[in-house]
């Protein structure tokens, strides 16, 4: 399935989940900011998925010509790396990351507010990937467009211009922190510290794979992190129902 197609199925799902939440559990839904936010999110990630259409790939010419040294010091270590293995395994991490809210669903504290919990946790998610679409938008490139072990194939790929930030450690991130913030309203006195260490540490193995695959920059995957760190902070802010 194009990617574009895969993006607009997860902002169709984002839109179910919003319309499902209740006021009547811990998460509150707000009848007139959801909807806002969710026509908000829904038009940057629409538009900047059709503006990343438009965007041309760099000429042999210009791939030729491109230098290291132009890249940052603090970045710069990315341009060694290319591991497609990292990549899968990158890709596996953030596709599989929603399974964690089965817990929800099974455990009989929380499974009649499931779909509340779920449906703060996309709205966290939609709001990082619009961020993280019309961030692209930026243009910059990859850090494997400087590594002379790529195939000039790959380089000339849109995609390879596509570098920040991270939409990836953003989706682990955002999937991870909403996660422990829901853990915390629902299940406050069970292994919070666990929770919390996992939610810390997974999206930090992502930011690793995708700067090991050659596909980011450190700044990039740490962009992405704290993105996903803040918008789930912001949906558990203005969900949590003090009532």
């Amino acid at each position: 399935m194009p990617t574009i197609f895969k993006k607009l199925s997860i902002l169709l799902g984002f839109f179910i989940f919003n319309y499902n939440l209740s006021a009547q559990y811990a998460y509150k839904y707000r009848p007139f900011l959801d909807p806002a936010m969710a026509v908000g999110s829904g038009l940057v990630f629409t538009s900047s998925l059709i503006a990343q259409k438009q965007i041309k790939p760099l000429d042999d010419k210009i791939i030729l010509g491109l230098n290291i040294n132009d890249v940052n010091r603090f970045d710069r270590i990315a341009c060694s790396q290319w591991s497609p293995n990292a990549a899968r395994l990158s890709d596996g991490l953030a596709l599989s990351s929603g399974l964690m809210y089965s817990y929800f669903l099974f455990h009989p504290e929380t499974r009649k507010e499931s779909m509340n919990i779920a449906g703060v946790a996309f709205q966290s998610l939609l709001l990082s990937q619009s961020l993280s679409s019309a961030f692209k938008l930026t243009c910059r490139n990859r850090p494997y467009l400087y590594n002379q072990s790529v195939s000039i194939d790959e380089k000339r790929k849109i995609d390879a211009r596509l570098s920040f930030f991270s939409a990836h450690t953003s989706t682990v991130s955002s999937l991870c922190y909403s996660f422990a913030f829901a853990h915390s309203v629902y299940n406050p006195k069970k292994n919070q510290t666990g929770i919390w260490i996992g939610a810390i540490t997974i999206p930090a193995i992502e930011g690793f794979l995708r700067v090991k695959a050659g596909k980011h920059y450190p700044s990039d995957v740490i962009t992405g992190y704290l993105v996903g760190l803040g918008s789930s902070f912001i949906m558990h802010y203005l969900h949590k129902n003090r009532i």
